[in-house]
């Protein structure tokens, strides 16, 4: 056997073989994947039949969202992928983004048709509903971008009027706006990546000053929230910050967190009720626009 493999004929015909194979793996690196990871990534583009195609969520860097969002399992991560591509068209994806915004088009499958490289989207409610949410919209993305260049969005929990808008009826509406919201991040966070060669994360920051304990009763629809973003939008965040964070959100995070994958926990840290304590998480111009963003809501909060 030594002296069949110790043939030249037979040793180029191995070498083709393992370059061959080695292929899509090599091909998945080079868009940015790490290097431990590339083969399985190039594995999922195959089973899910997406090899060499951006969409729908099938770019490389993509593909690695939904690997890591399901602990490094590629069958788990196909599972994921299949199931986010029918719910974005199930939840009629394509109405909810032009409903809050315009500057990008979609599919009626949930689609995006413009190039995944850039994103120009913007928010502004559109429709009768989402002009109706808009007063109660807590969440945005800031205009300034984290030092990589991923998105930053800020939640203003603690001052949200969630009896206000449960009492207006407006629940479902509020969830589109979330979707909306997330789809933003996803694709500004997918445009970053594409255009540096690297996975590219947005970075969460919830101001909880105010917060009332209060509203515990809302907790149904929060966690219809989370459930929601951690099986459609994988590894949107690199981490999340709460800040101004009073005693009430530290017995409403202990309430929430078996309902978060342990992923999402280790991305969690709760700072103090003091605003400064934020600023060794920012950068100087994302400190800037954040205390600007949390002193005037309408400021900057720019989706």
């Amino acid at each position: 056997l030594a002296a069949a493999f110790a043939s030249p004929l037979v040793l180029v015909v191995w070498q083709d073989f393992q370059s061959y194979s080695k292929g899509p793996a090599v091909e998945m690196e080079a868009a940015g994947v790490p290097h431990n990871a590339a083969p399985d990534i190039a594995n999922l583009a195959k089973e899910l039949g997406l090899t060499g195609s951006l969409e729908p969520l099938a770019d490389p860097l993509m593909l690695l969202r939904f690997y890591m969002a399901r602990a490094n399992q590629v069958e788990a991560a196909a599972a994921m992928h299949s199931e986010t591509v029918a719910w974005r068209e199930d939840f009629d994806l394509k109405s909810v983004m032009a409903s809050y915004g315009f500057g990008e088009q979609y599919h009626r499958s949930g689609t995006r048709l413009g190039n995944a490289s850039s994103w120009s989207w913007a928010y502004q409610p559109q429709t009768k509903e989402a002009k109706r949410a808009a007063p109660y919209i807590f969440f945005g993305r800031l205009s300034a971008t984290a030092p990589d260049g991923g998105p930053v969005l800020v939640w203003r929990a603690g001052t949200a009027d969630y009896v206000g808008f449960v009492r207006e009826g407006l629940v479902d509406e509020m969830i589109r706006a979330f979707v909306a919201h997330f789809e933003d991040a996803l694709q500004s966070g997918r445009a970053a990546s594409l255009k540096a060669g690297r996975l590219i994360q947005a970075r969460v920051i919830i101001d909880t000053s105010g917060f009332s304990i209060k509203n515990l009763q809302h907790l149904h629809i929060l966690r219809h929230i989370v459930h929601l973003i951690e099986r459609h939008f994988p590894e949107v965040s690199q981490s999340v910050t709460v800040v101004r964070a009073p005693w009430s959100v530290v017995s409403l995070y202990n309430i929430v967190t078996p309902w978060m994958s342990e992923l999402v926990q280790k991305k969690v840290r709760i700072l103090g009720e003091d605003f400064q304590s934020a600023k060794g998480h920012c950068s100087a111009p994302m400190f800037t626009a954040l205390g600007v963003s949390l002193g005037n809501v309408y400021s900057l909060y720019m989706w």
